[in-house]
Order: structure tokens, then sequence, then C-alpha cells
């Protein structure tokens, strides 16, 4: 019992041997630390004693009623020059208002300020679906979801009208002068066949095509569908002056009258074609090639047409690519899509 009483004791002995020499070590150090916070150019440590050095006004500050109230004068921190003269007009070339050289100051490297989650999702949504998965799955993309069927929703737009259509029109003119430099256009449901039929992956998720996304290639190219299957879509879906009209094709009837409307011109393609279904990415800089004054024109045109949602929304579906930059006819090899728009030829 004494033995082990005599253990216990000795260990309890080092331990404390042990707490005391790390606090003194950490006492030590501390004293050592010097100050890495500067007060008119001064650091703490350099000569101006622990901690915060007062702020001192040069003498030529003092002698300068015109520059009394200036934050120089003050004592303030001096941010910027005047841009001719460097930083600071005050300061002598190699030595500061108090007599410290300048080499003598601490050095920093500077890291350049990046926008987070500099990318957005634009979708369109009814009332009764749930586009939590959005935020929970893709969290590291901004959203915008708008509401098409219910007017008093957060977002929202004014008419159910041209199904997508609106939501991405109406994302573009409210958000033309502060856009993020990636933009994908995409439907609201998540993945499974057959409501995600034309989403190009094994389950047919959306989720996994943004994620495997490569936005460089967005950025290259100013446009990338995001179905890279050509059926249906490719490669000429749309051909407005087919002669006889093919049977059913009813986008195809009124594609000539809607481009005319849309772009103000008769220069109508003889062949339209994309891989369908409306969901794409663009870049910022793309979307800038257009005035703000052509997307309010499409918005109202989607808007005010006596055409059905259904018409409304195929036309703008073999639309998009043009907006956007591309031939009528932008139906691009299979796997060479997949390899650009996902990174692998085999998705």
């Amino acid at each position: 019992m004494r033995l082990s009483y005599r253990i216990g004791t000795a260990a309890l002995l080092i331990v404390a041997i042990i707490l005391i020499k790390r606090h003194l070590d950490l006492v030590q150090d501390d004293s050592r630390v010097q100050s890495g916070w500067s007060f008119n150019g001064v650091s703490g440590g350099e000569g101006g004693g622990p901690g915060l050095s007062e702020p001192v006004a040069s003498d030529k500050n003092q002698n300068n009623n015109n520059g009394a109230n200036t934050p120089a004068a003050k004592g303030g921190f001096s941010m910027v020059g005047d841009g001719k003269n460097g930083p600071s007009a005050d300061h002598k070339n190699n030595e500061d208002d108090d007599g410290i050289a300048l080499g003598s100051r601490p050095m920093y490297e500077t890291t350049p300020i990046i926008v987070p989650n500099d990318r957005v999702i634009v979708m369109a949504k009814l009332a009764a679906e749930d586009t939590a998965w959005v935020s929970n799955d893709l969290a590291d993309w901004r959203n915008f979801i708008y509401t098409v069927d219910d007017i008093n929703a957060a977002k929202h737009t004014p008419k159910n009208k041209g199904r997508e259509s609106l939501a991405y029109l109406q994302y573009i003119v409210d958000h033309y002068d502060d856009l993020p430099s990636t933009i994908v256009f995409m439907h609201s449901h998540r993945d499974g066949f057959p409501v995600a039929w034309h989403t190009d992956t094994m389950v047919y998720s959306n989720v996994d095509s943004i994620r495997a996304l490569q936005t460089d290639f967005v950025q290259r190219n100013g446009y990338a569908n995001l179905r890279c299957q050509p059926s249906p879509g490719c490669p000429d879906e749309i051909r407005p002056f087919r002669d006889p009209p093919q049977q059913g094709q009813t986008t195809e009837h009124v594609y000539a009258d809607a481009w005319k409307q849309l772009f103000n011109n008769t220069d109508v393609p003889e062949v339209v074609a994309v891989a369908c279904c409306s969901q794409f990415a663009v870049s910022r800089d793309q979307v800038l090639k257009r005035p703000l004054s052509d997307y309010q024109w499409f918005y109202e045109w989607v808007l005010t047409t006596p055409l059905n949602d259904d018409l409304a929304r195929h036309v703008m579906e073999y639309t998009w690519h043009i907006i956007f930059g591309q031939d009528p006819v932008y139906c691009p090899d299979t796997y060479q899509c997949y390899e650009d728009v996902y990174g692998t030829p085999y998705l």
C-alpha cells in the first residue's frame, strides 16, 4: 500500500514539474513576440516600445496648416498615396518621419481577394415542388429559384408562361449589372426517370451533372448545353421553311414568325438544331455581349406572345443557344461534348 502511495506521489510531482516548465517556456516566448500592428508605419516592436506606439504627426504636418486635418496630420493610417509620388509624399526616401529606416519594417505577403461562390443556379419551380436539394446537395453554388405559379412567393415570375423561360430571363434582367462568372439554368427535378430522362448521367441526376461541370469550358466557349446526347434536337429539329410542313411539328410551323418578332429581322435560319431541353450554362462575359434591352425584349415576348405556354417554351428551347452566341445548328460530337462539358468522354 505504502509503495503505491509513493508511486502516485512521484507521478504527481513529475506532472507538476512538466506543467510548470511549459508555463515558464510560454511566458518566455511571449516576451519575445513583437506586435504585428503598425501605426503611422511604425511597428510596435521596432523601437516604438511593446504594443501599439502612439500616433506621432511629422514636423511637416505640424507646420502645414493645409494638412492639419488630414489622417496623416492626426497620426492616422496612411492607406494609399496620391498615385504620383508613391504611397506617401510626406515620407523621406530612406527614413520615415521618426527616423526609422523603411527597410526595417516587416514585409507581408498578400493574397488576391476571391469572390466566394461566383456562380449561380437559376431555376423555375411550381409552388408544390420541393427544391431544397439544390441548397443541400449543391451548397457550393448560389441559387435563385423562382416560383412561377405563386406571386406571393419570395422570388416569383408575374405569371406562369413559357415554363422555365420567364424565370431564366427575369434573372438576367434583374441581375444584368451584377452577374456571377458562371450561370447554370436548369430544371427543378433532382434526378430519376422519367422526370429527368433528358439528364445525361447514369441515374439522370442534375446533382451529378453540376458537380462534374467544367466551368473553365463554359468560360472559354461562353455556352455549354448540359445535354450531350443529340436526340431529340439534333441534327435538324427545326426547318422553318420545310415544304410540305412536317406533321405534328407545331414549333417548326411558328418558328419563322417568332424569330422575326424576337430578333426584329427576317434572317431566319434554314435549319435550327440543338440537343434539348433548356438546361445549359453560360458565362457572364457571353451574357454581356448583348445589351440589357435585348433580354428585356425577349422577356416581354415570352410574357405577351399569343402562343400557348408549351409553344412559347419550345421556341425558346431552340433559341437559347443562338441568343448566347452559337450558330443556329449547335450539335457537337457526343463524346467531345462529354469531354468538354463534364471532363470525360464517358459520363
